[in-house]
């Protein structure tokens, strides 16, 4: 009997694979850090908004003003659309991802499915084999023949002889 390896399971010196991809890595720590921008956009939008010193003489209310002139949008307004894209980038990121793990948890379960189908014909061939291992048992504890006519008798009775001659056919 055969035993057949699991391809699943690694041996204890193979290295553990790291569980992302390289690429996806990439994109979650670059959605990361354009969220932090975004995060940060929206902090200075509030603290620019709420603070209590002058508005018109501060640096950060100055700032803000350049940007509304330029982009017609200010730190707040911004700095959501920026959390709002990288909301949606990390979305898309999990879900193109989370299907290649899918296909990959079910390849393993077909695996084993089909390592427990070839495990168990495996069990009813043995079963099958130490049957026939009984039966051949059985079979060779043969009891001795009995003979029916002696010896002697049948070296008494005379044996028909055989022309030694090749006979000649008959040619029509």
């Amino acid at each position: 009997m055969r035993k057949i390896k699991d391809p699943s399971v690694k041996n204890a010196k193979q290295k553990k694979k790291f569980p992302l991809h390289p690429f996806e890595l990439v994109w979650y720590i670059l959605c990361g850090l354009v969220g932090i921008w975004g995060l940060t956009y929206i902090v200075l939008g509030l603290v620019e908004q709420n603070l209590p010193i002058s508005t018109e003489n501060s640096e950060l209310t100055k700032a803000n003003l350049k940007i509304i002139d330029k982009f017609k949008l200010g730190f707040l307004p911004w700095g959501l659309i920026i959390l709002a894209i990288a909301a949606v980038a990390i979305v898309v990121v999990l879900l193109i991802f989370s299907a290649k793990v899918d296909r990959d948890y079910e390849k393993n379960v077909r695996r084993a499915q089909r390592l427990a189908q070839l495990e168990e014909e495996e069990l009813k061939e043995e079963a099958a084999e130490e049957a026939m291992e009984k039966e051949e048992a059985i079979d060779a504890q043969v009891e001795p023949v009995k003979e029916e006519a002696p010896a002697e008798e049948k070296a008494e009775e005379p044996a028909e002889e055989q022309p030694t001659e090749p006979v000649e056919e008959k040619k029509e």
